[in-house]
């Protein structure tokens, strides 16, 4: 019955002449499925998961992904792959069929594609019809058969025309790009290969467990431990892709492509060369994760690069030589500054992760690299500059090393745990360091958003159970669970093995932390987060942990949250994140979007109308210039958006509120010393 079903979906639409190859499931990744999962049965911590129509569930899971739109299969392809899931006997899960299913997916896209080609070809769209795009997919359903989901490929398509149609960057032909576009998902697809689905399926399948159990492939295992370390040996080059070329996207600063004078930014590689090898290898059309193979390789070893200059008018290369170097990523490093507020001085520490060299410190090499390493370092100067007080800037942080949390912590609280650990089986165990030299201790905010997680949540909270601070921003990300990595016989797994809970006894997990003054922002912070996943583990409360507080005086912080109250309603940077948000809550639930040309182009009119009007006020009211223009406005936009290593005082709206709120913090008691602790 099983295989029945495959010859019948396993098929494509004819549209083209191109198919997509398909892969089968080797009996190596058959034997490592296996081990993956008898591994989370054993060591999850969630020890009694339900194999309740697991299968079921899984595939559920995998179509959710794939097709979340529901715009690429029908409603019988849908029902008969999860009826072949629930027969399914021989295992808990069905690895083969995930392969038919992604197969299928795949070969879908390239109907897609290759339907979406055929149309902008004809270019026989009317943009003064009244066609309209269901844009709401949450309450949409899989189409009964191959002509209403053509019907939809073409209003689709339609859409991605107008939109290159009502771009002020359009081409005089945008059917050529539009072909280019999709010509470009072809190739892509093609060159998929066993290791792309296997992650695919396999990751689908531990998220069954909870939402950061996970696979990683020996290529993912390997940049997890360089992002880690904040260091590569390679040229010092971010790379992207620009149709079938490898391009230089950014070089790092004082890395051997910058120094050389003669690769630049929008430079497309053509091909590659080892010193000491005869043969130039062609690089054109390959996975830019290959490119990054070849190029990457030991400190001190050399790499030819033939390339394309973006300043040519012609298919003319260029060579260059370039020595690699050990490339430390510092634009993931802790950076600060010390701005100057009123009669305060407020030092600023942007930590983008909790970042440590592992191989280093394991090595117990004493100028390893780490995040608390650089921030102590901060502080110090903070302290030699006579700073008055430090915000933490944890946005975005998405978290790191439990060691690095715990260090970063002692850097502000002396003495008692950081958090809670709690082991599947029961097990308590208090977590922090009874070394740890407090460098700081004078005023403290943390600033934090829906991004902030995992270790970031633990430093924010145990500041605000400590009484050491004040958090400041929006409910965190809320993941409040530990993982494990742990060899597999190809690649790593990483496994849920523990919760995380604050001293205070509750669980980070789904709820994150909640600022002690909450920030507007412009968008529904609910759509993300940990509770937005379907498999994610559930809050909870555990014994506090008894533990010591600072003198922060409450009624300090009353008055400061007085007066942010107060300037809420009449600052105009959050004025203007209000009506920013207020009309983001006005569209996010629209369901039809037009497909008229003049219609969408009054649309695209009014909004530009209204954001360069906001811009202005808010411009007005603090005393600068007014753009002319919504043009002006974005290339204004654009310039301070550059790829920067420094921290933005002028338009990071949130950042300036906390300076602000630590200035009033300030004036409230100037003689705040933070060192005396009470029970």
């Amino acid at each position: 019955m099983r295989y029945i079903y495959i010859l019948i979906i396993i098929s494509s639409i004819e549209v083209s002449s191109d198919n997509y190859n398909k892969i089968d499931l080797s009996e190596n990744k058959r034997n490592l499925s296996n081990e993956i999962f008898n591994k989370l049965e054993k060591e999850h911590y969630l020890k009694k998961i339900d194999k309740n129509n697991f299968n079921k569930k899984y595939f559920d899971a995998i179509i959710e992904r794939l097709d979340e739109n529901k715009n690429l299969f029908i409603a019988d392809e849908v029902q008969k792959f999860i009826k072949e899931s629930e027969f399914y006997t021989e295992n808990d899960f069905d690895i083969e069929l995930a392969y038919e299913l992604i197969n299928l997916y795949f070969q879908r896209l390239v109907d897609f594609s290759s339907f979406q080609i055929k149309l902008i070809e004809e270019n026989n769209f009317d943009f003064s019809k009244e066609d309209y795009l269901d844009i709401f997919y949450e309450d949409n359903q899989w189409q009964s058969n191959f002509d209403d989901l053509k019907n939809l490929w073409r209003l689709e398509t339609k859409n991605d025309y107008l939109v290159i149609k009502l771009s002020e960057s359009s081409s005089v032909e945008p059917q050529n790009d539009l072909i280019k576009r999709y010509k470009n998902r072809i190739r892509r697809i093609s060159q998929q290969k066993e290791e792309d689905i296997f992650s695919l399926a396999i990751n689908i399948l531990t998220n069954q467990f909870d939402p950061h159990s996970s696979y990683l492939s020996p290529r993912s295992a390997e940049d997890f431990d360089l992002n880690m370390s904040l260091k590569l040996s390679g040229i010092g080059a971010l790379l992207g892709v620009e149709d079938d070329y490898t391009k230089i996207i950014n070089l790092v600063p004082g890395g051997p492509a910058e120094k050389s004078g003669k690769i630049n930014p929008e430079d497309k590689i053509t091909k590659v060369r080892q010193i000491g090898s005869p043969n130039y290898t062609d690089v054109v059309g390959w996975r830019i994760d290959e490119v990054v193979d070849l190029i990457r390789g030991e400190a001190g070893t050399e790499v030819e690069i033939e390339f394309i200059s973006f300043e040519s008018n012609s298919d003319s290369t260029k060579l260059v030589t370039l020595k690699r170097e050990e490339i430390k990523l510092e634009d993931r490093a802790a950076k600060s500054e010390i701005v100057n507020v009123n009669d305060s001085r407020i030092g600023i520490i942007d930590l983008p992760s909790f970042y440590i060299d592992f191989n280093e410190y394991q090595k117990k090499n004493k100028e390893y690299r780490s995040s608390s390493k650089d921030v102590q370092n901060i502080l110090k100067n903070f302290n030699d500059s006579n700073v008055d007080a430090v915000i933490l800037d944890l946005r975005n942080n998405g978290g790191g090393a439990l060691i690095e949390a715990n260090k970063i912590i002692g850097l502000f609280v002396s003495s008692g745990p950081t958090v809670q650990v709690k082991q599947s089986r029961g097990f308590i165990q208090p977590y922090g360091s009874s070394r740890a030299i407090q460098i700081w201790d004078k005023p403290l905010l943390v600033l934090v958003n829906r991004y902030s997680a995992s270790a970031s949540e633990i430093v924010a909270g145990a500041i605000q159970d400590y009484k050491r601070g004040i958090v400041v921003g929006q409910r965190t990300f809320g993941k409040g669970t530990v993982q494990s990595l742990e060899d597999l016989s190809e690649g790593q797994i990483k496994i849920t093995e523990s919760k995380y809970y604050r001293v205070n006894g509750m669980s980070t997990q789904n709820k994150g932390v909640t600022p002690d003054i909450e920030l507007p922002v412009t968008w529904d912070i609910d759509t993300v987060g940990e509770s937005s996943y379907p498999t994610a583990m559930s809050w909870d409360v555990i014994r506090p942990y008894r533990h010591k507080k600072f003198k922060m005086d409450s009624k300090i912080i009353e008055e400061v949250v007085a007066k942010y109250e107060l300037r809420l309603d009449e600052e105009p940077n959050l004025n203007y994140l209000k009506k920013v948000r207020n009309r983001y809550d006005l569209n996010k639930n629209k369901k039809l979007l037009s497909l008229n040309y003049e219609e969408r182009k009054i649309q695209k009119e009014l909004r530009k109308s209204w954001l360069l009007e906001i811009e202005n006020n808010r411009r007005v009211a603090i005393g600068l210039e007014t753009f002319e223009s919504f043009e002006e406005m974005e290339d204004y936009n654009d310039s301070e958006n550059d790829f920067s290593n420094s921290i933005d005082l002028e338009s990071d709206y949130q950042l300036i509120e906390s300076t602000n709120i630590m200035k009033d913090f300030l004036e409230f008691e100037t003689s705040i010393i933070l060192t005396s602790a009470k029970q």
